[in-house]
């Protein structure tokens, strides 16, 4: 009679036990279930936070276009690749990015809406066209949508230019005044395209009535008469003999700058950015 109460209670041990490994395994199971089919947020890159932004990299790649006229100044191209490195996938509208420029803007040609899921790479091919030279040495800035969403300065070293250099003391102080409001917001982008394009052209040297823009600074007007001198095979040294840091500057009226060597020869520059050499009609 013992034994056999004895063997009734280790029987009923063993199957409560059973009882109890099953329900946890239950639960367990059911936990899985529901993490794995948790849905993941999907937001615009501008609604993100900060810290989130941070965590999205950019690489913007230049290229040139061989299909342009590159006889006056070289002209790229510039392609994106970003890196989603976030918990959320992230949309973009492709025709919010902007290339700011000194004296206008660039707007992206592409259209439709772009999806990087969490942890996703992916590429937008050409995503600026009819880049000029003088855009491409760190005046200048890429952003999406507005100036709270800063991608890149447009310092292209080894023909790259990424998210790390926003933390670039140096560019942060060059690019203090260079904003959106560079040219009037409804100049489309082939028409702020091609204006940067001829910028550095001395025979398109008239003050020829255009948008509102803002004053250069000294140091954005000599960067753009370099940059007009190099791509003539010239160098700083060669301004009538006088070396380029060795004019004389002035700021004229709207926003222009005129370097004038010892001999008297001038060399302008307008708020468009356009050159006017010695030597040029006077139109």
């Amino acid at each position: 009679m013992k034994k056999s109460l004895i063997l009734s209670a280790t029987m009923l041990t063993l199957l409560l036990s059973g009882c109890t490994t099953n329900s946890s395994s239950q639960k367990e199971t059911s936990s899985s279930s529901k993490t794995s089919t948790r849905t993941i947020k999907t937001s615009y890159f501008q609604n993100l936070s900060n810290s989130a932004k941070r965590n999205v990299k950019f690489t913007f790649k230049l290229n040139q276009d061989d299909t342009e006229d590159n006889t006056a100044d070289p002209v790229y191209v510039v392609s994106a690749t970003i890196k989603n490195n976030t918990n959320k996938n992230i949309k973009f509208d492709q025709s919010k990015f902007i290339c700011v420029l000194p004296s206008n803007k660039i707007i992206s040609d592409k259209t439709g809406t772009l999806t990087i899921k969490a942890g996703e790479t992916k590429s937008i091919n050409q995503l600026f066209q009819k880049m000029p030279e003088q855009g491409t040495l760190g005046n200048g800035y890429i952003e999406y949508l507005n100036s709270d969403n800063k991608l890149a300065y447009t310092k292209f070293t080894h023909n790259i230019a990424s998210s790390n250099n926003l933390t670039e003391q140096k560019l942060i102080t060059q690019n203090k005044n260079t904003t959106a409001n560079s040219t009037n917001d409804d100049m489309d982008s082939s028409e702020s395209s091609s204006s940067v394009e001829n910028s550095s052209s001395s025979e398109s040297s008239s003050t020829q009535s255009t948008t509102s823009s803002t004053a250069l600074t000294e140091s954005q007007a000599k960067q753009i008469l370099r940059n007009w001198a190099k791509s003539r095979g010239n160098g700083d040294d060669d301004f009538g003999g006088t070396s380029l840091d060795d004019l004389n500057a002035s700021e004229g009226d709207n926003g222009s700058w005129s370097f004038v060597n010892d001999d008297g020869l001038a060399w302008g520059v307008s708020s468009t950015g356009k050159i006017h050499a010695p030597g040029d009609p006077i139109q």
